[in-house]
């Protein structure tokens, strides 16, 4: 049987591979569940809903702590060495087991040690990580009784504190061989190691099992500073911000998305489609001493210039702007390559609201809170689907053509990128079918050959002609037509001068004009280009217009 195991470089490939498939369809189930939960529905449905978000949530940190297994035993991971509130990790792990105790009937005890003013300093998503798999651990083998969790301080003084921290349950127990193949139990073994500590178990079939191990911090005194008081993001306000953020993404439909979910918090947004336009515009603004952006959101996979390199030439100018990783991709290597580039940080994809405020709080100050009417949420959630959709529509009518011209010409990558754009795609208008047999295509072009059978290649034809005819036919029944009121020249001129430093600066603030520009006779192919976040195209356009009206 030996020659059937794989070696540690095949397994870890094969990981990655996988957990990204997994994690993609998880992501969408989380996102919208989430935008579900904004409808008017009964509360029956609610409680569907709030279960299918946290069983998905909790489905992906399984998933997480599976592909970290690899690195773990490879020894590759590097602890953070960053202040935190332990409070705050206990607070987490409730809100995470909660759920699934209360499925059983089990009853969560918590003993938290009070507040000593300090901060702890090293990797709280470890920390909480390793309690997070023994608290699972008691409770997938508990079926009646308790679970508690404690931490107690064992020694402390100006510099350093050392706490005890144990989980016990009252469930089935465990055996030797039992303890040895349990998951959960090898990786939080290797983390509490990583740490400076050693697992203790404790555990007989029919008597539970105590897990314990003991930690030593530096501490430094408890002074954060938070914007407007408070970071809290939750369900029921929304913060609104002050900034400008660059967004490199050379997809329209998450162009859109994350613009519309930058605009609805007050930011401002410029967009580059590739990361060499990416670099040119903060080359421009260091050139001329303007004002750099407040944050960057940077897509990995994107043509011309990656985000990666993008990233690296950007911290080669000496910019301090925060690079923000936009990502589907959240394994620890992925993320120790991202920071490797220069990236603080990552948006996990797809993009949701809270996982947005969530990451914008950690860089820009929160001006104020809007309560949240989920009614007023449901309407803008329901025109951006169909918003989407026309974006979809207008997108993609030559992609399955561009497909299959990249695979005649032996362009394996374009075709890849192709398909995986088209998968993201459809998932962002929620045609399963389509992003499962695009995810298909892109799987099997992953490894720069050309693998794929004709029958696969027909049905990924019939799928998206199918959801094109029927998403035009939708899009006609709701459209009706605007009527728009022709300017004359001298407002065709007024609005071409306010345009034109919006498309030069691939400010987003130039869609806001579209109505306008479609009542000027002969810019219809510019109101496309614009509506496509194709601003460079747009104001090579514009610019011909103009010497055609001077002429």
């Amino acid at each position: 049987m030996d020659e059937l195991i794989p070696d540690k470089k095949m397994k870890s490939i094969f990981l990655t591979n996988m957990g990204h498939e997994i994690k993609t369809p998880i992501n969408s189930i989380i996102g919208f569940a989430e935008l579900a939960q904004y409808e008017d529905n009964p509360s029956k449905t609610r409680e569907y809903l709030s279960s299918i978000s946290e069983n998905a949530k909790w489905l992906l940190y399984i998933i997480n702590d599976i592909l970290d297994v690899s690195r773990i035993e490879a020894g590759k991971v590097e602890l953070e060495y960053i202040p935190f509130d332990l409070s705050e990790i206990f607070t987490q792990c409730r809100s995470l087991i909660a759920p699934r105790a209360e499925e059983k009937g089990i009853m969560l005890f918590y003993y938290d040690e009070p507040s000593i003013g300090k901060k702890l300093l090293g990797d709280p998503a470890r920390l909480r990580q390793a309690l997070m798999n023994l608290l699972y651990n008691a409770v997938k083998f508990t079926n009646t009784g308790t679970v508690k969790i404690l931490a107690s301080v064992i020694k402390s003084d100006n510099k350093k504190i050392t706490i005890y921290f144990e989980v016990k349950d009252t469930g089935l127990g465990m055996s030797p061989s039992q303890i040895t193949r349990v998951l959960e139990l090898s990786v939080t073994k290797n983390i509490v190691a990583l740490m400076g500590g050693t697992l203790s178990v404790e555990s007989r079939p029919g008597t539970g099992s105590t897990f314990s191990f003991k930690l030593t911090f530096d501490i430094v005194d408890d002074v954060t500073f938070v914007p407007s008081g408070r970071i809290v993001i939750n369900d029921f306000e929304r913060p609104n911000f002050e900034g400008e953020i660059l967004i490199c993404e050379d997809n329209s439909l998450n162009q859109f998305v994350i613009c519309e979910h930058l605009a609805r918090v007050g930011i401002k947004t410029v967009v580059a489609q590739n990361g060499k336009e990416g670099v040119d515009i903060i080359s421009e603004r260091v050139k001329n001493g303007k004002k750099q952006f407040d944050l960057i959101f940077m897509d990995i996979n994107m043509p011309v210039m990656d985000g990666l390199e993008a990233a690296s030439r950007i911290t080669d100018l000496k910019v301090k702007t925060p690079i923000i990783a936009l990502t589907a991709n959240i394994m620890s290597h992925d993320l120790e390559l991202y920071k490797a580039s220069g990236m603080f940080d990552f948006l996990g994809k797809p993009v949701t609201s809270q996982g947005l405020w969530k990451c914008l709080v950690q860089y820009l100050p929160v001006r104020s809170y809007t309560a949240m009417n989920k009614y007023h949420q449901s309407a803008e959630d329901e025109k951006t689907k169909e918003q989407l959709k026309v974006i979809f529509v207008k997108e993609n009518q030559t992609t399955y053509a561009e497909i299959t011209s990249a695979l005649d010409a032996g362009d394996i990558k374009l075709a890849h990128r192709l398909a995986h754009a088209l998968k993201n795609n459809a998932g962002q208008i929620d045609k399963k079918q389509l992003q499962s047999i695009a995810a298909r295509v892109e799987a099997i072009l992953s490894d720069g050959e050309n693998l794929l059978n004709q029958e696969l290649l027909s049905a990924l034809e019939t799928e998206l002609k199918s959801i094109l005819n029927e998403l035009a036919l939708l899009l006609e029944k709701k459209e009706e037509p605007k009527k728009l009121i022709a300017l004359d020249a001298e407002k065709t001129l007024e609005l071409f001068e306010k345009l034109e430093p919006l498309l030069k600066n691939r400010d987003t603030k130039s869609l806001q004009l579209l109505d306008l520009i479609r009542a000027v006779p002969g810019t219809e192919e510019l109101a496309y280009q614009i509506e496509g976040f194709n601003f460079k195209q747009a104001a090579e356009m514009l610019e011909s217009l103009k010497r055609d009206r001077n002429s």
